[in-house]
């Protein structure tokens, strides 16, 4: 996983393949540092929630998805509408479906945990992690 810094928060976050497999790039910074350790807690299943400064550029809707969804714990699943009802705008689930596609920060806002109202992952690109990171967090998906 690559992840980047300005130095109070993290800035940027995406999943880097080598061979196939997910790694993490080496950290130099303090911060970059506690991130490493927080992702090695979570797929070693020592940690259910990250606790990092994130920032957060979008709209004042999606930053109110985006906060809300990198409060979820490790295995919890929502649906776009339940998403949109606890922001206040119990009408926009396509708006928050919206909002997901465009989720910065891979893993810290966890985006594989906001599914259809059936169930379904919903709107991922082929070749996504989203489902491997649902059975990984032990869903069996629809």
């Amino acid at each position: 996983m690559r992840v980047a810094t300005d130095g109070a928060a993290i800035v940027a976050a995406d999943f880097v393949r080598s061979r196939g497999e997910v790694r993490l790039v080496r950290a130099p910074h303090p911060l970059l540092r506690e991130a490493r350790g927080q992702v090695e807690a979570y797929f070693t299943r020592r940690l259910r929630s990250f606790d990092l400064p994130l920032a957060l550029s979008g709209t004042p809707f999606q930053r109110a998805v985006w906060e809300l969804v990198s409060r979820l714990e490790f295995g919890q699943l929502v649906s776009y509408g339940d998403v949109a009802f606890a922001i206040g705008h119990p009408l926009a689930h396509r708006g928050v479906a919206a909002a997901m596609c465009k989720a910065p920060l891979d893993l810290f806002i966890p985006a594989h945990r906001v599914v259809g109202a059936d169930g379904r992952v919903k709107g991922s690109a082929p070749g996504s992690l989203r489902r491997r990171l649902l059975r990984f967090e032990g869903h069996r998906l629809p």
